[in-house]
C-alpha cells in the first residue's frame, strides 16, 4: 500500500521590514478608504472633526506595524531609523491606496463633489472680504488644484510626509535597541 501523505510546509514566511510594511500600509489604507466611503454615506465630506478621525486612523497603522516588526520580525527590537522607515513606508503605501481610491472616486462616482469644494472656496473668500479680482486670481489657482488627479497626487505625496512627521514622534517611544555591543555580534554568530 503507498503512503500518501504529503507534508505541508510550515516554515515561516520571512518577515522583513518591507513586507510588515506593507501589510500594515494595505490594513491602513484599507480602512480609511471604508471609513471615507462611512463619512460619505453620513454627509460627513469636509466636517472637521473627520479629519481627526482619520489621522488617528494613520496614527495607529503606524505604531501597530512599527511595534509588529519589532515584536515578531526582529527579535524584540528595533532602532529609532528603522521605526521611522517603517512608518513612512507605511505612509507611502496608504497614500497609493488613498491616491488610486480618490482618482477612481471623484472621477467615476462623486464629480460633483469637486465643484462643491470650488463652491465652498469662494464662499470661503467672499467671507473673508476678498475683492472680486483677488477671488478670481485665487479662483483660477484653486480650479487648477481641484481635479481628481491634483486631489490623488496631492495624497500620495502627503501621505508619506505626514507619516515621517508621526514616525519621527512615535519612534522615540516604540524604539528599543540591543543592551551592548557584544550581544549584537552574539546574534550575529548564532
Amino acid at each position: 500500500m503507498e503512503n500518501t501523505n504529503t507534508t505541508v510546509s510550515t516554515a515561516p514566511v520571512k518577515c522583513t521590514l518591507m513586507s510588515n510594511s506593507i501589510k500594515y500600509g494595505l490594513y491602513t489604507g484599507l480602512a480609511m478608504v471604508l471609513l471615507s466611503m462611512l463619512f460619505y454615506s453620513f454627509g460627513l465630506v469636509g466636517v472637521s472633526w473627520t479629519q481627526y478621525v482619520s489621522l488617528v486612523l494613520l496614527l495607529a497603522g503606524i505604531i501597530m506595524g512599527a511595534i509588529a516588526f519589532r515584536d515578531k520580525c526582529n527579535g524584540g527590537f528595533i532602532s529609532y531609523g528603522r521605526s521611522v522607515g517603517s512608518g513612512v513606508l507605511i505612509g507611502l503605501v496608504v497614500g497609493i491606496i488613498l491616491a488610486v481610491f480618490t482618482y477612481v472616486f471623484l472621477t467615476y462616482f462623486d464629480a460633483v463633489q469637486i465643484a462643491k469644494m470650488v463652491q465652498t472656496a469662494e464662499e470661503d473668500m467672499m467671507k473673508k472680504g476678498l475683492t472680486d479680482d483677488q477671488i478670481d486670481t485665487a479662483m483660477s489657482v484653486t480650479k487648477i488644484f481641484m481635479t481628481p488627479a491634483a486631489i490623488a497626487i496631492m495624497n500620495l505625496f502627503w501621505m508619506p510626509a505626514l507619516a515621517a512627521i508621526i514616525s519621527l514622534i512615535t519612534s522615540i517611544f516604540i524604539k528599543k535597541d540591543r543592551e551592548n555591543f557584544e550581544e549584537v555580534f552574539a546574534d550575529v554568530e548564532n
